[in-house]
């Protein structure tokens, strides 16, 4: 819609550039200030989690693009990530990559315990200010829609999609806000955080109107955020099956 910010002479400076680094900086102070209220900094090696969790999300941002393309496209895709090719990226693979590399990382640097619950409020809160930069800059557009609020993108009047997933990514965001002082066994929440924001997007992915892989009625992206709620529930219940035997 606004796809340029500022432009000088050959200079240009993309609304998508600026409003995701807003994303990034704001997902940053919360997940900080969670951190400390919860006391993860004083645990030896902790500041390397989020460095982890960078490194994964870079890497899986790029890999999750598997699921958008047909498996004979996939060397390419193989090709940009080893080539540090920065376009075709995809928060769903974003949110595992970074989920692993804070896994992997930890065992790496003897991080005992969860870290989880300080990134609970931020992802959806980054998200949700992520897919503004995404409606400014034209990209995750809709399907074709004749409703009074749609968005011209693509040659075609759409489906503000982008903007849909803001706001329940705000209000996701609010009611993990709203929850983080119940108690809890620590990284429930955050497990809780990524439920929320997986049901979201399985709701949603029918109204992308962007290249996708169809499995049967369900997409791609919908099957491994089904599997990624059940897995997620399974732990939590787990969790709190073990906090009732211990109590």
């Amino acid at each position: 819609m606004f796809p340029v910010l500022v432009q000088s002479g050959s200079y240009v400076l993309h609304s998508y550039t600026v409003v995701l680094l807003i994303a990034f900086i704001i997902g940053g102070l919360v997940r900080r200030a969670e951190s400390r209220r919860l006391g993860y900094g004083a645990r030896p090696g902790y500041r390397w989690v989020s460095a982890g969790a960078l490194v994964g999300a870079i890497v899986g941002a790029k890999l999750g693009m598997l699921l958008y393309v047909d498996p004979s496209e996939w060397r390419s895709v193989l090709a940009d990530l080893l080539g540090l090719e920065t376009s075709g990226k995809t928060v769903i693979g974003a949110l595992i990559g970074g989920y692993a590399g804070v896994e992997i990382t930890k065992k790496l640097a003897g991080v005992v315990g969860s870290t989880g619950d300080a990134f609970a409020v931020a992802v959806p809160l980054s998200l949700g200010i992520g897919r503004v930069a995404c409606l400014l800059g034209g990209c995750c557009y809709g399907t074709p829609a004749d409703v009074a609020w749609h968005v011209h993108l693509a040659g075609a009047d759409r489906h503000p999609v982008q903007l849909y997933e803001a706001l329940l990514d705000f209000g996701l965001a609010g009611l993990i806000y709203l929850a983080r002082e119940q108690p809890r066994r620590s990284g429930d929440l955050f497990k809780l955080s990524l439920i929320g924001y997986a049901a979201i997007r399985i709701v949603l992915d029918p109204f992308r109107g962007d290249a996708r892989v169809w499995l049967g009625p369900f997409s791609a992206v919908q099957l491994v955020c089904l599997a990624a709620i059940a897995a997620l529930w399974i732990a939590v219940q787990r969790s709190e099956q073990t906090a009732h035997a211990a109590g």
